[in-house]
Formats: structure tokens, sequence, C-alpha cells
């Protein structure tokens, strides 16, 4: 029998209240929909009915008694400090948890919705669109049941109660079903025919934490002769990074061309838990809006994101399996500064200080009679302090090494594509603090950072002498601080009110040599442009499962009209049928 205030069993003798027994049915169902959520966020899972079944009751159970629990706590604490509300004044049914509890569902659905766009393919979220729909639907329904409940007897309350968890079952099913449409097939490309290779030598450098606005105020201060000309002469234009909890997903992104979808590094790691099959790993959590809290309930292992290209393969590997020779120096495995030479120097380069792993001998040989850069370092320091002058020195001598370095290997190789990335300005900047705002010029720190790249200045116009006649692609991912997906509510709320310049963090894309022109104020690029702009230049065809688009805008007409722009299907099939255009 069931009276007012308690849930008595006949056949025990423990007493469960049914104050509790609502708040863990509405807790459960907040663990329904969260079930739901954690599959819509990670695509490449496949699911079945009977494992959906099997995780939504994991989380039905666990999420029920955690939020009953804590909120049945919170319930205790209001009675021993304000009472026990009256009879005439209690609502008992226990409706009104679970209206709740559909709108917080909701609300996480939409705020996901709206944070994880980029790292979802386009079917992904047109489906998580729809279920946030069907659950807004339900959750308002169910307010309208609510207010009819409010007012209603006991007898009349029971029936709406169950009108109300039949409501959300449907809506369970209609979840698993749109879910269910979304099934990829994925077909692996066995022979793609790249065509004839034009052979176009090719320098990308990247530089760490160099934002546009930095480049502009530096040359207008008149200090940096080689960006001046550049911009004067070249296509420039801002880089624009995505919304990401790790900058390791905006460099796989730079180096395969890719969102991380297909990459699949979506953050600093990944997770296996219990309730992946063997190989499957869930990419997308924990990341924001409290599934750091929640999201991750089972046991879990963290594995790292696979670097530097995820799932997929980098642009200097697609160069090397054309046959055309391929030199990258000091590519940022770890997305951080970190320092070059003692890494060579300790025989652990292979392709994190230097690819191919094969040439690791002649870069270490390279380095040990390189000479001394001492004299060049110490009169950009003198004004450094005492604790962080050491640093800032090492910073200077890993950029020069990875200039000599660079010198030294083309010699040696004669590459088709030099791909080389200067960490020192990030390294000096992690050491100051400065974030993306430029310090000013009377400052140490804004002394400190402006000699830092004025010696990117020089190193640039040294290298662009290494290979003559080579187009020299110059990039920044981002400023020093990419911008950030906020991981809790208060954060979000604390992005939207913020009125900090949105284009701050942004990076810079300078492209330079021939059929390179000038364009006055270009549209922005995306991280994901330069692998296709990059190849393009190169005389290779771009790839169909690139995001990215051919910046042709920074290309003269006479280029565009003797290179047409092709396309391949992807340069991770299985066999690449390559045919060189003759020798004039």
């Amino acid at each position: 029998m069931v009276d007012s205030e308690w849930l008595v069993s006949k056949e025990t003798v423990m007493i469960v209240p049914w104050g509790f027994l609502k708040r863990v049915l509405a807790g459960a169902i907040f663990g329904l929909y969260m079930a739901h959520l954690l599959y819509y966020l990670n695509p490449q899972i496949d699911i079945t009915p009977l494992r959906l079944a099997v995780v939504t009751l994991a989380y039905g159970i666990i999420c029920g008694l955690i939020f009953g629990t804590i909120l049945w706590i919170l319930r205790m604490a209001r009675v021993r400090l304000l009472g026990k509300r009256g009879v005439s004044e209690e609502q008992r049914h226990g409706f009104g948890f679970i209206v709740a509890a559909a709108f917080v569902s909701a609300a996480v659905y939409w705020l996901h919705l709206v944070l994880f766009r980029i790292y979802l393919p386009i079917g992904a979220v047109r489906i998580l669109s729809k279920a946030t729909n069907v659950i807004v639907v339900t959750a308002f329904c169910l307010f309208v049941l609510w207010l009819v409940e409010r007012s209603a007897g006991r007898n009349l309350s029971r029936p709406i109660f169950l009108l109300g968890c039949t409501l959300i079952a449907v809506s369970s099913f209609f979840l698993y079903q749109r879910r269910d449409r979304y099934r990829t097939d994925v077909k692996t490309v066995v022979v793609a025919d790249v065509g004839t290779l034009a052979r176009r030598p090719l320098i990308l450098v990247t530089i760490r934490s160099l934002p546009y606005d930095w480049m502009l105020t530096l040359v207008g201060e008149g200090s940096v002769p080689w960006f001046e000309r550049a911009a004067e002469e070249s296509f420039a234009t801002r880089l624009e990074p995505f919304r990401t909890t790790s900058s390791k997903a905006l460099w796989a992104s730079l180096a395969t061309g890719q969102l991380p979808h297909r990459h699949g590094v979506t953050g600093r790691f990944s997770y296996r838990t219990p309730l992946n099959r063997p190989g499957e790993r869930f990419l997308l959590i924990p990341s924001a809006v409290g599934f750091r809290a929640w999201g991750l309930i089972p046991p879990i292992r963290r594995i790292s994101a696979q670097l530097p290209a995820g799932d997929s393969i980098p642009f200097w590997r697609i160069f090397e399996r054309l046959g055309l020779n391929t030199v990258v120096v000091n590519w940022p495995l770890a997305a951080v500064a970190t320092p070059l030479s003692p890494r060579l120097s300790a025989g652990g380069g292979g392709d994190r200080g230097v690819y191919p792993p094969g040439l690791i001998t002649i870069a270490v040989n390279l380095l040990r009679t390189a000479p001394s850069p001492t004299s060049r370092v110490a009169a950009g320091i003198r004004s450094a302090p005492e604790p962080v002058r050491e640093r800032i020195k090492t910073a200077i001598e890993d950029d020069l090494a990875v200039t000599t370095l660079a010198g030294g290997l083309v010699t040696a190789v004669r590459p088709d594509l030099l791909v080389l990335s200067y960490a020192g300005l990030a390294q000096v900047e992690q050491t100051l603090s400065s974030g993306n705002t430029l310090p000013p010029r009377s400052s140490v720190s804004g002394q400190l950072l402006r000699t830092q790249v004025q010696q990117l200045d020089t190193l640039l116009r040294e290298l662009e002498q290494v290979i003559p006649g080579a187009i020299m692609v110059v990039t920044s991912v981002s400023g020093a601080r990419p911008p950030s997906i906020p991981t809790s509510p208060m954060a979000l709320i604390e992005a939207l009110l913020e009125s900090e310049d949105p284009g701050k963090d942004d990076g810079f894309l300078l492209v330079r040599g021939p059929g390179i022109v000038h364009q006055e104020n270009p549209l922005p690029a995306r991280v994901v442009d330069v692998v296709p702009t990059t190849l393009f230049a190169a005389g290779l065809p771009v790839a169909r499962d690139m995001d990215g688009r051919v910046v042709t805008e920074a290309f003269a007409e006479s280029f565009l009209r003797e290179n047409t722009l092709s396309l391949v299907q992807s340069y991770e099939a299985e066999r690449l049928i390559v045919r060189t255009a003759p020798t004039p």
C-alpha cells in the first residue's frame, strides 16, 4: 500500500521515501538522454538496440542514484534549516523533477550542438539538431502535463504521471531512430589516379604563437623588414583558428587539411571505457558543459592524442608517397614549444626532430659542426631578467638550429618539399606569459618578444635563399592562446559576456614566390585551407576528403590558367597512380 508520504514494500520491511524515489527517477531520465548524447557526439562508434539499451540502463541507474541522492541531501538540508512545508503546500506527486530533468537535458543538448559543430560531420550535426528539437518538444509537453497535474487529485495524477513516462519513452525511441539513420559506410579507396606531377619546389614554414595583429603592429613599427616587404609584395591574410580544448587539434588540422572529425584529434586525449568495443574510443569527451563531471561515469582509460595527424596522414607523407623528396624539421608533435637541439643530440629525434628518420645522423652532425650562435643571441637578451635569460637564449638558439638544419639537409637531399617549424617565440611567450596581447614597446616583455620576432625576420630572409625559385608559405595557426571551448556553463556565460577582440587570437597565412600576387584586404583563410593551397602551389591535386579550399586569390591569373585545379579521391588510397611530367 502506498500512503501519502511513504512507499512500503509488502515483502520487506524496507521503507523507501517517495520523495527520494521521484528524485532518483528524474536523475534516471537525465541519464537516459545523456546515454544517447554520448553516441551523438561520437558518430564513429556503431550502436545497436541491445548496446544502447545496456548503456542507457547503466547511465539511468548511475545518474539516478547520484543525482537523486544529491537532491535528497539538499532537501534534508532545507527541511533542517527551514522546516517542513505544510501539507497544503507540498506537491507529493513528483512530476516537477521529471520536467526539470527534461529541460536540463534539452539545454545540455543545445549547448553541445552549438559548441561542437566543428568537431562533427555535417550529417551528425543535422541529426543532433533534430534530436535536440525532439527533447525540447518533449520537455514542453511534459511542462503542460505538469501544469495539469499540479491541480489534479491523486487518482488523476497517476495516469498523467504514466503518460509523461510514456512520452519520454517515445522520445527516446525517436532519438535512437535518428541516431540509427546516421551510419556512413567507410569505403576504402583502393586505387587513386593522381595524374601527372608538375614538381614545383615548395617551402612551408610554421611559426608557433605569432598572431596576425602582432605582425601588423611590428610591420607598422618598421622593425621587421622581411615581413614588411612580404606584406607589400606577396599574399598575406588572417588565418582563423577554430575553438578547441587543445592546440593539438589545430596542428593536426594544419598537417592534414581536415577537420577534427576526420583526423580524430579532438583534444589532448581520447578515452576508452567498458562501453567500447576493441579498437573503439570516445574522442569528444570530456570537453564541455559538464561532460568532465558526468560524461565518463564508467571507469575510463585515457589515451593520448595520436599526433601529428591522428588517424590521417600528414601532407609531407603525401609528397613522400608520390615519390617526391621531403624534409621535415621540428614539426610540433606535442603542439607545444620544446627545444630541438637536446632532442636530436640525445639521439631521440626521429619524426619528432627530423623526418625522414634516416636523416637523423646527418642532422646531429650538422648541429655539432655548426658555428656557435652565442654572439647573435647575446645582443637580444641583455634586458631579460636573470631567471628567464637562459630559457630565452635556448629558444633563440633553437630557431637558429632549425635554419642550420634546413640549409644543410637541403644541400644533402635536394628536397621537393621543405617543412620547418620555429618554436622559439612560443617558448619566450610561455616564459613571459603575455597571452595574445603584444606588450608595449617600453616594457621588458615587449622588448624581448620584439627581439624574438626580429630574429625570425632575419632567419626567414636567410631561408628564402635555401631553395631558389621555390614558393614559400609561412603560417601561424593561432596566437599564443587559441580560442577555447568553454568547459562549464559558467565559462560559457563568461565567453558570451566578454567584449574582447574576437580576432586577436588569429594566426596568419603568407605566400610568396613565382606566380603569387598581392591582394588588398583579402578574405581570411582557415587552418584547413593551408594544405590544399600548398598542394596546388606544388602542382599536385587536392584530395576530396580534405575540408579546406585552395586560396586561389593568392595566385596570379597566369598561374591559374597554366595550372588547372585537379582533384583526387584520397591520398590514403592503397595504391596511387602517378605520372611524372617529361623533362623539358
